[in-house]
């Protein structure tokens, strides 16, 4: 697996990770605690309208200076994560972790941890506090952060939870307590 940014022209590549998956359970937030609650889905590629909606977005994030890893099985692409730049959270000293895949045949190697450390470096380099994560509500996505560090936000971003009020938002900060 060979790991390297990713150009803009290549942005529309994220597109062709196969996010295939079995839901069992999905997370809701009631009462400002997550509550595993059972929902089954057979996800086969992406929503209608995502890569559609969400394209514009990467590229305004590539635009602005947001780190695009992507991970090559050979030629084809096995999973990416985004950084943006934009300051997130109540405090707006994170940095969103705008796009996190895998695809469903590289899953369970290591590869998800692997893209969100680089991130996490990515992050401290650029002097932010720590990650800003809205993540998809099903139990494996939200127990990937949560094994990596991840808690509830206290406060939702406003803007992120307008984008997807479903979503579950995480925080990841570093423990050292400094923006470096």
């Amino acid at each position: 697996m060979q790991i390297r940014l990713l150009r803009r022209d290549e942005v529309g590549t994220l597109w062709a990770i196969d996010r295939s998956e079995i839901i069992d359970a999905i997370y809701v937030l009631r009462e400002g605690r997550l509550v595993l609650t059972p929902e089954h889905h057979d996800v086969r590629g992406w929503p209608p309208g995502e890569p559609e909606a969400y394209t514009p977005l990467l590229l305004a994030c590539h635009d602005r200076g947001g780190a695009f890893f992507g991970a090559f099985d050979g030629a084809a692409l096995a999973g990416a994560a985004v950084l943006d730049t934009l300051g997130r959270g109540s405090s707006r000293d994170l940095l969103q972790l705008m796009f996190l895949h895998v695809g469903s045949a590289c899953r369970g190697r290591g590869l998800g941890v692997e893209l969100f450390g680089l991130c996490l470096r990515a992050a401290r380099a650029r002097g932010a506090a720590g990650l800003y994560v809205s993540a998809t509500e099903s139990q494996a996505t939200v127990d990937f952060y949560r094994r990596r560090g991840c808690t509830l936000a206290a406060t939702p971003d406003p803007d992120l939870f307008a984008l997807e009020p479903r979503d579950i938002h995480l925080e990841y900060r570093f423990d050292d307590g400094t923006a470096a």
